[in-house]
C-alpha cells in the first residue's frame, strides 16, 4: 500500500481497526500468554499492560491517557488504536502482528463485524479560520438557509452503506475534536479541516473471517480519507 496522503499536510491523524467476533470464553484463560506473545513481537515498546476479568489492555509509554499505540482485548473484541502512524503499511503490518499473536492463543474466530475508523486533522490553502468556514459554507445550497443563522463553527456528517464521514474547520486552539482525539503531549495545533470517516463490514449475508477482507475496509477507509482531503485541500 502507498501512503495516501502526502506527510507535510497531515497534523494529527489516528487510525482505528476493530473486530468483533463470536465470543471467545478461552481469554480468560490466555491474557497473560498473548500480552508475552505481543511483547515478544515487539511492534512497540516500552510496553505495559493491565488485566481484568474478561480483557487485557496493553499500551506503550508509561501514561495510558497519553498512550499513542494501544490494544484492547475482549471477550468478542479486539481493537488496535494508533496516533503514530509512520505509514499506513507500518500501522497495518502491526495490526497483523497483534491479530497473529492473539490468534495463536485463541485459535480461530467468527467474526461478525469489521471496523476501520481514520480521525485526522490537516493543513489547507488558506490558514484562517473564518475563511475556510466561509468557504465551507458556499458550499452548501442555499436551501440551508446559512445566512439567517450566523456561523461560529460547522461540522457535517454524512452516512452511506457500510459507513460515514463527518468533516469541519479546526481552530488553532481550543478545538473540541482535536483536544477530544489528540493528547495533549504529541497534538499539533493548526488552522485547517478535520475528517472522521468509519468504514465497516458484516456478516449479515456471509461469512467475513478472511483476513483480506480486514485489509479491504482499511484501503476503504485509506481511499474515503484521500478523497475528501482532495476536496478539502485547497479552501
Amino acid at each position: 500500500m502507498k501512503d495516501n496522503i502526502d506527510s507535510k499536510s497531515i497534523c494529527n491523524r489516528k487510525f482505528i481497526i476493530e473486530l468483533r467476533f463470536d465470543h471467545k470464553v478461552t481469554l480468560s484463560d490466555k491474557k497473560g500468554a498473548i500480552i508475552e506473545n505481543i511483547k515478544a513481537s515487539k511492534i512497540f515498546v516500552p510496553l505495559h499492560w493491565e488485566i481484568g476479568v474478561a480483557n487485557a489492555i496493553i499500551w506503550d509509554g508509561e501514561n495510558k491517557e497519553n498512550a499513542r499505540d494501544i490494544v484492547m482485548i475482549e471477550l468478542n473484541r479486539l481493537c488496535y488504536i494508533s496516533s503514530k502512524i509512520d505509514s499506513v503499511d507500518c500501522f497495518y503490518s502491526n495490526f497483523l502482528k497483534i491479530y497473529d499473536c492473539v490468534e495463536r492463543e485463541l485459535c480461530s474466530f467468527n467474526i461478525r463485524r469489521i471496523g476501520c475508523r481514520i480521525q485526522g486533522t490537516y493543513k489547507t490553502k488558506s490558514t484562517e479560520f473564518d475563511t475556510i468556514l466561509d468557504k465551507m459554507k458556499k458550499g452548501f445550497p442555499s436551501q440551508f438557509y446559512l445566512q439567517d443563522f450566523p456561523a461560529t463553527d460547522l461540522l457535517f456528517q454524512l452516512n452511506y452503506k457500510n459507513g460515514m464521514y463527518s468533516v469541519g474547520p479546526v481552530k488553532y486552539d481550543k478545538d473540541a475534536f482535536t483536544a477530544q482525539n489528540f493528547a495533549e503531549p504529541y497534538r499539533i495545533k493548526h488552522v485547517g479541516v478535520a475528517i472522521d470517516t468509519d468504514n465497516y463490514l458484516t456478516n449479515e449475508k456471509e461469512p467475513i473471517n478472511d483476513k483480506s477482507l480486514i485489509k479491504d475496509t482499511y484501503i476503504l477507509s485509506l481511499s474515503v480519507e484521500k478523497q475528501l482531503f482532495e476536496n478539502l485541500k485547497d479552501l
